[in-house]
């Protein structure tokens, strides 16, 4: 039976961290598959965004800000942050800003493991969440990983305690 330590030593998920306040520390935990690591690096380092970007801030400012929250423990505005991607057991996850889509699965409440990562445009034009979706299961079922490291059910309070 795997466990989040076994897959860190494996290499089949690193830890994602964020700078936080002197006086912060993580109250969620936050994991990437190194797919993931790698597509994250190519936004924080300026890929080149689709024409027409909705936010505010620059795509790696809202990502820093997304997973601030995340890991500060900040509340998440439900269908506007975050969200299930189909109401199912042990569902897959998506975080959200306006330009940025994260989808993933919470091992645990508060501990949310990113597998891919898109530009909103691109995946609303191509509606790639079943894709998304089915990819993210088949992962899980390669890495072993069963009831025991995937929340079931599907509500803000089923994977976040604040």
């Amino acid at each position: 039976m795997p466990t989040i330590s076994g897959l860190v030593a494996n290499g089949a998920i690193v830890r994602i961290e964020v700078e936080l306040g002197p006086h912060e520390q993580p109250l969620r935990l936050l994991y990437g598959t190194p797919q993931f690591v790698t597509w994250l690096q190519e936004i924080l380092a300026g890929a080149s965004p689709p024409s027409r970007l909705l936010g505010h801030l620059a795509p790696a400012q809202q990502i820093d800000d997304l997973f601030y929250s995340f890991l500060s423990g900040a509340p998440l505005v439900f269908n506007r942050q975050f969200r299930a991607v189909r109401a199912e057991d042990n569902a897959v996850w998506e975080l959200k800003t306006p330009d940025i889509r994260i989808f993933g699965w919470f091992m645990a409440k508060d501990c949310f493991v990113a597998v891919f990562g898109n530009w909103a445009d691109i995946i609303k034009d191509h509606d790639l969440y079943r894709g998304y979706r089915i990819a993210i299961r088949r992962l899980r079922r390669e890495l072993g990983i069963g009831e025991t490291l995937c929340v079931k059910g599907d509500a803000p309070d089923d994977v976040l305690s604040i």
